[in-house]
């Protein structure tokens, strides 16, 4: 019997159970599989070979063992699922089938990317299949060979790996008879290939290559032929066949067909993946210099010279995500031409949306290649498109025939990238044919509808506004944009190019008699707000400016436009109010009033609650119908001096009587405290809201009490607080803030907090959320008391929603304590929603106070209670105890006559104050948690302040680690740096008795108005790191993260013009573990694809973002879920996008990239895996 620790056999009970259950269900094996695989008998389980279409389960727990033991006991229960596993479910299983697994992750075939993560990697794989030989028989071997060498190019080439594998498993006669009988059904070429036949592959070939050299391959399916200019590959042509083929029989008229041309291709690339993969990767193929290998690559040389983008393709088929093409093909193609540059055009400007700037500093970076791919290639619209880009940024284009604007006709008029559709517009741009004709083509008209999808379409919008902005035939073409009824689709479309402004075309245009410009303006104010995937948006530095530009059009569209775009209209009005007429704002103000859009009204509602305004409140009033609105604005004007002017004007111009009667109480009312005009309005309320009200009793809330003489006021004051606050589910009712004149504080803090209380009791329902928002007015820190729990719970019970608002009426408490929690919410809460809300809300309150987030967050580090000298007293009565945080970041008792120190506080005697004991070991126990979680959070800030190379000013270092009695703890166990213009000027130690001093021991003063952040040890020569340490280890100081003894990770020389690093962790994953890490160091997740996965992590260094490239996984953990692999790190800058992670980036190189980034970023990929 073999030996396994009990996780093992646990592992194989489970395993034995599912394998049986899936087999059958009819008949218990369990027992007899584990007796097979434990090695208690060699008797195989009595089990059909080939039955079980469905092995999910078997193979997930086969993949459980793998991990625990591949020895004996993992290929025994690896051959029961290979002869149970049909032939079906071995093809078609999402999973891994059981053969490959026992085989190994390394014998799965790779492209050029791929390179094996052993040194023999064929010796490795040999001894896996002996052990299948032993245990599943030869025959699974020769049936998953015949299967494999039936199948697609990638199934063929992992068959002729494994036919190689098994040619070395004996030399038996019979044995070596089968593996000539498969050799013998494989095509020539691969025959050769595998037997270094060098002689017959040389002949193979040539029969192979001649005809695609010597005869005519002119299809669509010719790239090469439709990418690049006649001549160029005509020289290219004549000197192959003068060179290799100026004998041939062949005539250049005869034609090769598609087919035969594709099969040639397949052949020749898999057989070279085949030699890449037995030897180990491309690398070591390259290293091998195999005579076999130089034959095959002279010849896929030859067919490059043709067929250059051809044969790039066919080569790199295996490798789909790569973005460094000439990096793998180095060393088995000339690269010498910018084919790559052009296979890059010409992708992108297909792709749905297009990259530009990615594609500009790609062709700016390297004008000398983005000159030489104009010159040698044939589409005019990828010529134009380089054209313009070089110059736009001031380079010319030497030996040009063309302006820009003639390069446009020429794309226009080309019968392949303009087609009918481009010629028509050209004849129409050109003045050749009138408006009238052009339109009445509805073939013709093909170029303004939105639901074609014909990127010559696209290409030739993109090529028009490459015109010059004031060339008559852009005149023309603005004419012709605003009279079909899909502008707004065509200025869309128009948006896919770099160079289209419509801010620009208005200037030029918008008084042009001919063009309709409310369409096009309408169009263009529309633009940003649609929430249709397939609209494309506009800078949103250039819709703003649109909209201020045009408000008075946008506020009389205002109800026609899609809601993004109304509270940007409100949002852009509000801005600059005192720059507008009273009339604007108000008309501003109404409409947002009566948005259907909560945002849109709570936006509003602020507004007019921010500035007491006479004649906004009049002109409101006066133009308003809206019953609340007209009452608010009535309200409002109590605020002002001369109200009783104004209600007296209003009275004699009102002829309703309703209003007239309401405007009568506000009169009557003006000179007395605001309690009795409250009180009166409560009267007057709407029925319909207090119907709302009828789940809330007014006896249930405590009474407001008079400021004056402590008495309580008439229940009416609470209605009138319900009333007014019911709208207000965004912000609170800032106007409410007038009973702050008469109804005591403590008061109004008990209401709310009650209020509150009763609301969430009611099971806080989302409809009447403004309570909320009311308790944030009038609230103190109960309130944080109440919500902050409460989120937590909301979180966990799947209601995200309510829990983000709570997040945000945090956010309006006056309480130092409201932020502390919305900054624990942030670092602590899962829920993207929840968490995402509480960094907007941190982000508000930062820029309310001229903060960034980082300084905000300084302020937010609590002292938890302790004084100056970081001690606190706990008293019991007669007893008190001196509290203080030690060196180890850790609460403790002092023995005030000892000095000593303890753990925990005595357990209460009889002298003791119960009550006060009680009181005590719960603050006691309280601080301890409260310092564990601040230690745990403030490290956590400080390793990523080491990590991004934050800067403090002097001051602020100084306010946030000397004055803060608990960060001196972390201070003191850390060693700091000067720094000027991001470089290390001197480095300092803060010491306990609060001052510094230097490595040599010296006293230190430090600068004021200096640059203070933490030391990288990649900064520190040699003797200054060691002088650190030891100074450290004299006073017995640990550090409280690695800092000094921080692995330090620098380019590899062969690395450093690389854009992407290819040395990360080879081992498999957890799907789990792995991204908690990562974010625990600050990285953060990429978007999520098609069925929930991800493929990305970034991290953000300021302008740099280092991207992580792994196989993926999904956003929702579910049991069963893969491992992951590692596959690329690249960094990139990430230009003004704010959402970089949905475009393509140009990578820097590795050796551009500064050395604490490139350190840190690979410590945290190497700390997240383990190592």
């Amino acid at each position: 019997m073999l030996t396994a620790d009990r996780a093992v056999e646990a592992l194989v009970e489970k395993f034995a159970e599912v394998c049986s259950n899936e087999y059958s269900l009819k008949t218990d094996r369990s027992s007899e599989i584990i007796d097979y695989v434990m090695g208690t008998t060699d008797k195989f389980p009595d089990m059909m070979g080939g039955s079980s279409h469905y092995a999910y389960q078997t193979i997930e727990v086969l993949m459980k063992i793998a991990k625990k033991d591949e020895g004996d006991i993992f290929f025994r229960a690896g051959a029961i699922v290979i002869h149970m596993e049909s032939n079906y479910s071995r093809r078609n299983s999402w999973r891994t089938d059981g053969f490959t697994l026992c085989l190994g992750s390394d014998s799965e075939a790779y492209g050029l990317s791929g390179k094996s993560k052993t040194d023999d990697r064929m010796g490795e794989l040999l001894s896996r299949l002996e052990k299948i030989n032993r245990y599943a028989g030869e025959k699974e071997i020769l049936d998953e060979l015949k299967s494999r060498l039936k199948g697609n190019f990638q199934d063929v080439i992992n068959g002729m790996i494994l036919l190689r594998l098994y040619s070395d498993l004996n030399n038996s006669p019979s044995h070596l008879a089968q593996v000539q009988q498969f050799t013998q059904s494989l095509p020539a070429l691969f025959q050769h290939v595998m037997t270094h036949d060098t002689s017959k592959l040389r002949n193979e070939l040539r029969t192979l290559i001649e005809p695609l050299v010597v005869c005519n391959f002119q299809t669509k399916h010719n790239k090469s032929a439709y990418e690049l200019n006649d001549e160029f590959l005509r020289e290219k042509h004549n000197q192959v066949i003068a060179e290799n083929y100026s004998n041939t029989s062949l005539s250049k008229k005869e034609q090769v067909s598609y087919s035969e041309f594709d099969k040639t291709m397949i052949l020749l690339s898999n057989a070279l993946l085949y030699l890449v993969n037995i030897s180990g990767g491309k690398q070591r193929f390259l290293e091998n210099n195999s005579e076999t290998g130089l034959i095959l690559l002279e010849a896929i040389n030859q067919l490059h010279e043709i067929y250059p983008l051809e044969v790039r393709r066919y080569l790199l088929s295996m490798d789909t995500r790569t973005k460094n093409a000439n990096e793998l093909l180095s060393g088995l193609v000339p690269l010498d031409e910018p084919y790559h540059l052009i296979e890059m055009l010409r992708n992108e400007l297909e792709a749905y949306t297009i990259p530009w700037q990615f594609l500009q500093s790609t062709i700016v970076n390297d004008p000398q290649q983005a000159i030489r791919a104009y010159h040698i290639l044939k589409p005019p619209f990828l010529k134009l498109c380089i054209q313009k880009v070089l110059e736009d940024h001031g380079i010319a284009v030497p030996d040009v025939d063309e302006t820009v604007e003639q390069a446009v006709f020429s794309v226009l008029r080309h019968p392949l990238d303009g087609g009918r559709q481009g010629l028509a517009i050209a004849r129409y741009l050109n003045g050749e044919s009138s408006f009238e004709d052009y339109w009445e083509d509805p073939n013709s008209r093909g170029l303004f509808n939105n639901l074609n999808r014909d990127k010559r379409r696209v290409h030739n919008l993109i090529s028009i506004s490459f015109l010059p902005l004031d060339s008559e035939a852009m005149r023309r073409f603005v004419i012709l944009t605003t009279y079909p009824e899909w502008t707004l689709d065509i200025v869309s479309d128009m948006y896919q190019s770099y160079a289209f402004s419509g801010e620009k075309l208005l200037e030029l245009y918008g008084q042009d008699p001919e063009v309709k410009q409310e369409k096009l303006l309408s169009s263009l104010i529309s633009l940003n707000g649609m929430t249709d995937y397939k609209y494309k948006s506009m800078p949103q530095d250039e819709y703003r400016r649109i909209i201020q530009q045009n408000l008075d059009f946008a506020l009389r569209q205002y109800k026609k436009l899609p809601t993004d775009t109304r509270i940007l209209i409100l949002e852009i009005t509000f801005e600059q109010r005192h720059d507008l007429s009273t009339k604007q704002v108000a008309e501003a103000i109404r409409a947002g009033l009566q948005d259907t859009s909560k945002k849109a009204n709570g936006v509003a509602l602020s507004e007019f609650n921010r500035i007491p305004d006479h004649d906004l409140y009049i002109a409101i009033y006066r133009s308003e119908k809206k019953t609340g609105v007209k009452e608010m604005a009535l309200s409002a004007i109590r605020s002002l001096d001369h109200s009783k002017d104004i209600y007296l004007e209003l009275l004699n111009g009102e002829k309703s009587a309703e209003w007239k009667n309401l405007i009568q109480i506000l009169l009557d009312t003006a000179d007395q405290s605001p309690e009795y005009a409250h009180a009166a309005l409560a009267d007057q309320a709407d029925a319909k809201k207090l119907t709302r009200l009828s789940w809330l009793s007014l006896n249930d809330l405590p009474s407001l009490i008079r400021s004056e003489d402590n008495q309580p006021l008439d229940d009416r004051i609470k209605q009138y607080i319900l009333v007014q606050s019911i709208d207000h589910t965004s912000a609170p009712n800032e106007r409410l803030n007038e009973l702050r004149e008469y109804v005591s504080e403590d008061s109004l803090a008990r209401f709310a907090s009650e209020l509150l209380q009763l609301w969430i009791q009611e099971s806080a329902s989302a409809k009447e959320k403004w309570v909320m928002y009311l308790s944030a007015l009038f609230g103190d820190t109960q309130i944080v008391n109440i919500l902050a729990p409460q989120i937590k719970e909301w979180t966990e019970n799947s209601r995200g929603a309510i829990a983000a608002d709570a997040v945000k009426v945090l956010a309006y408490l006056k309480e130092p304590s409201a932020l502390m929690a919305i900054d624990k919410i942030k670092r602590t809460v899962k829920n993207r929603q929840v968490k995402g809300a509480a960094e907007e809300a941190l982000q508000l309150a930062a820029e309310n106070m001229g903060l960034s987030s980082e300084q905000l967050e300084d302020r937010l580090v609590t002292t938890l209670g302790f004084d100056k000298n970081g001690t606190m007293q706990l008293s019991y009565g007669e007893r008190s105890f001196l509290i203080k945080v030690n060196g180890d970041l850790q609460v403790v008792v002092v023995n005030e006559e000892t000095g000593k120190s303890v753990k925990s506080l005595p357990a209460p005697a009889q002298k003791d104050d119960a009550e006060l004991a009680a009181q005590s070991k719960a603050r006691f126990t309280q601080l301890k948690k409260d310092l564990k979680t601040m230690v745990n959070i403030q490290a956590q800030r400080l390793e990523e302040s080491l990590s991004k190379q934050r800067l403090w000013s002097a001051e602020e270092w100084t306010a946030l680690f000397v004055q803060n009695v608990i960060m001196q703890k972390f201070a003191v166990g850390l060693i700091w740096g000067t720094y000027e213009e991001g470089q290390l000027v001197t480095t300092f130690r803060y010491m306990e008795d609060g001052t510094f001093n230097t490595v040599d021991e010296d006293e230190y003063e430090l600068p004021s108005g200096s640059l203070v952040g933490l030391i990288h040890p990649l900064e520190l020569d040699q003797s200054t790191l060691e002088g650190w340490k030891t100074q450290l280890e004299d006073y017995e100081i640990k550090q409280p993260f690695e800092q000094l003894n921080r692995q330090i990770h620098v380019p590899e020389d062969e690395d450093k013009n690389k854009v992407e690093y290819d040395r990360l962790p080879e081992s498999d994953f957890s799907p789990t573990a792995f991204p908690k890490a990562l974010e625990k160091y600050g990285w953060i997740k990429g978007p999520a694809q098609d069925g929930g996965w991800y493929h990305e992590f970034y991290k953000e260094y300021g302008d740099l973002v280092a991207e992580l490239r792994f196989s993926g996984t999904s956003i929702s953990y579910y049991e069963g879920l893969e491992d992951i692999t590692l596959e690329s790190l690249h960094f990139f800058k990430p230009g003004s996008q704010k959402h970089y992670y949905y475009s393509d980036h140009k990578s820097t190189a590795l050796g551009e990239i500064a050395g604490r980034v490139f350190s840190e970023t690979i410590y945290d990929i190497l700390r997240a895996s383990g190592r």
